[in-house]
């Protein structure tokens, strides 16, 4: 959890008497959840990628067992990331719709972040923590470019009692020129995470 106490030198754990790093620059956690959209590698792999990427010492582990491994991998989600692989919030009815997505939203975060904060996300990179960049992303200011678009994709269109139909036509508009081009299946994903939570229930086969 972010709090105004929290210290971003303490990116480590102990593991079998060694002291292992955690790389969470926000750039390094967006090419994470994009490694496991990658419909080209197997489940399993996408396990050894992640802990090669988050751990800076990955040397230590990566003779352990695919199961030790996937152990330590929930850990660090957990530990670090606060998602829990072991919850089954995912089989409590339909997952919520998604708004956003890192990789296509990515010029309006950035054009965000520079309007807003003044930061400049490309200089940032391998500099900027992750939860830093969570908490600037959730509190950007409602006319930012980025707000701004998911302000129309949650939108409901109004009814012809509730507004002018040039506003109705402009708000499907909107809508329809910002809308996720997602499939189905995608859409009804509630995290980048989802072929993790595949690969945890199905072994890694």
């Amino acid at each position: 959890m972010f709090t105004l106490t929290s210290s971003f030198d303490d990116d480590c754990f102990e593991y079998e008497d060694n002291i292992i790093h955690v790389d969470m620059a926000f750039d390094n956690i967006l090419r994470l959840f994009e490694m496991f959209d990658d419909e080209s590698l197997l489940e399993f792999e996408k396990i050894f990628i992640a802990l090669e990427m988050l751990l800076y010492e990955y040397d230590l582990v990566k003779k352990k067992s695919y199961e030790e491994q996937l152990e330590l991998f929930k850990f660090v989600m957990k530990e670090f990331l606060e998602i829990d692989l072991d919850s089954d919030k995912k089989e409590e009815g339909a997952p919520p719709k998604k708004f956003m997505d890192y990789k296509q939203d990515a010029d309006l975060i950035f054009a965000s972040f520079f309007a807003v904060y003044k930061l400049d996300l490309f200089e940032l990179q391998g500099k900027l923590h992750w939860k830093k960049f969570e908490a600037l992303m959730t509190h950007l200011d409602d006319n930012s470019p980025f707000k701004q678009v998911i302000g129309y994709r949650t939108m409901t269109v109004p009814s012809e009692k509730e507004a002018s139909k040039e506003y109705i036509a402009h708000v499907r508009k909107m809508k329809r020129v910002h809308a996720l081009k997602l499939d189905e299946e995608q859409q009804n994903n509630d995290d980048a995470l989802s072929s993790a939570f595949s690969a945890y229930k199905k072994g890694g086969k």
